[in-house]
């Protein structure tokens, strides 16, 4: 499992684990989100996974406030994965600023040492990738405001099967 899609022209199969990467662009600005989509069913394994994941990712959002030191976010959200036991496979950054352009300061990661302030965008989206195996990952994007922040996405991070 890989954080990016690579083009192997391999059709979708029965136990497939997908994770959806899109956005859009409106008055020029850019929009983001990620989901993972099951195909099929999920093992007890990957449920777990994806519960792990979706606190991780709440947590990032519920500490990306007005004045958060970048750092702390950062750890509010692998803390989680790390003390499930998952902290090798989440080995990307928590997220990226987004505006005029999908990828763009503020990037939120440990070694990113300033303070969110009021009117920053950015993503929040953590994941586990076991290579061989199985990835996850979920992605919102969130505005600081001056009492805390507004998840801009609006879709469901409950499991989704097809």
């Amino acid at each position: 499992s890989y954080p990016h899609y690579n083009d192997d022209q391999r059709v979708i199969q029965e136990k497939d684990i997908i994770v959806l990467d899109w956005g859009c662009k409106y008055n020029n600005m850019c929009a983001d989100m990620s989901r993972t989509v099951f195909v099929g069913g999920i093992t007890e394994e990957e449920r777990k996974v994806y519960e792990i994941v979706k606190a991780s990712q709440e947590a990032g959002e519920k500490a990306a406030v007005k004045g958060a030191y970048i750092p702390d976010v950062d750890k509010a959200a692998r803390d989680i994965i790390e003390k499930a036991g998952y902290g090798k496979y989440f080995f990307t950054r928590l997220g990226h600023g987004i505006g005029y352009s999908v990828h763009e300061a503020p990037d939120i990661k440990a070694s990113n040492k300033r303070n969110l302030e009021k009117g920053m965008v950015f993503s929040i989206e953590p994941g586990i990738y076991m290579a061989g195996n199985f990835g996850i990952r979920i992605e919102n994007i969130v505005a600081v405001t001056d009492d805390g922040n507004e998840i801009l996405n609006k879709s469901t991070k409950e499991i989704m099967i097809i």
